[in-house]
């Protein structure tokens, strides 16, 4: 049931550049209205040189925020404190006002990534995890805190061994490496480029290629690489969806509707079925 949204409906809202395709206002939106609770969220077109985001957030009666490309690092010193995962990624996702007024950073993409991990198959000892942007040292910081041995590999290898320094984890240069048995893309790589990198982070056999990119369509080749590989793909709707629930949990401050609750009142024309 839809809500009635008025002048004193809480806002939240997603911050990035480009958010236009973002199924996050559809995830949130959809747990508003399961849980009863008011709010609206929205989506706001916001590029890397809006430098005053938090005095912004200060001013205007947004609750919370989630961020994503390009925010999830420059927004960090604009902010009061950070939560454990926010701290060892170095990266946020997720902003929240407190009562208080403060302004408080969280990171729920590492976890979102775990929980989409272990609905299919408990974590393996070690992982990983290619790109060195927000998204990476998110999932990075999460999985080398549940402890796996965690390498990450970018384009930019000065990028990866500082990312790796700060979380405590390890870099490796980007040429082939040693298969592993769970592999996380989080680079931004366009269609038609995602198997050249499985030469490069090649997954073992009866491992899982994880794609944080949902709104990338499935590549045929990466399809049949890792097929031939006896690996399994997992698209980046699950961790989405994750995220989003612990999100939502640190907006509330109150447990989000369950995964299958949320999954079931999702639009077949809007979610992927069995993401």
């Amino acid at each position: 049931m839809q809500q009635a949204i008025s002048g004193e409906t809480p806002l939240f809202a997603l911050l990035g550049r480009p958010v236009a395709r973002s199924l996050s206002p559809l995830l949130h939106n959809t747990m508003f209205s399961l849980s009863g609770r008011a709010g609206v969220y929205v989506a706001l077109e916001v590029g890397a040189g809006a430098v005053a985001l938090g005095a912004a957030l200060r001013a205007l009666p947004i609750q919370g925020l989630n961020l994503t490309l390009p925010l999830k690092q420059t927004m960090l010193d604009q902010l009061d404190a950070l939560g454990p995962c926010a701290a060892a990624a170095g990266a946020v996702n997720t902003v929240l006002r407190a009562p208080d007024g403060r302004l408080i950073g969280y990171n729920t993409d590492g976890e979102g990534l775990v929980a989409a991990v272990e609905e299919r198959r408990p974590l393996p000892r070690s992982a990983v995890v290619l790109g060195a942007g927000g998204a990476a040292r998110g999932v990075a910081a999460a999985l080398h805190r549940r402890g796996l041995q965690v390498w990450l590999q970018a384009r930019r290898p000065a990028a990866a061994e500082a990312a790796a320094a700060a979380i405590g984890c390890s870099a490796r240069p980007w040429r082939a490496g040693a298969p592993s048995p769970l592999v996380i893309d989080c680079t931004a790589a366009p269609e038609g480029e995602q198997a050249g990198l499985l030469r490069l982070a090649p997954v073992e056999n009866g491992g899982l290629y994880v794609d944080t990119n949902y709104w990338r369509r499935p590549e045929p080749a990466l399809g049949a690489a890792l097929q031939a590989a006896g690996a399994a793909p997992l698209g980046g709707h699950a961790m989405l969806l994750h995220q989003a629930r612990l999100s939502f949990a640190h907006f509330t401050g109150a447990p989000a509707p369950t995964a299958a609750a949320l999954r079931a009142a999702l639009p077949a024309d809007r979610w992927p079925e069995g993401a």
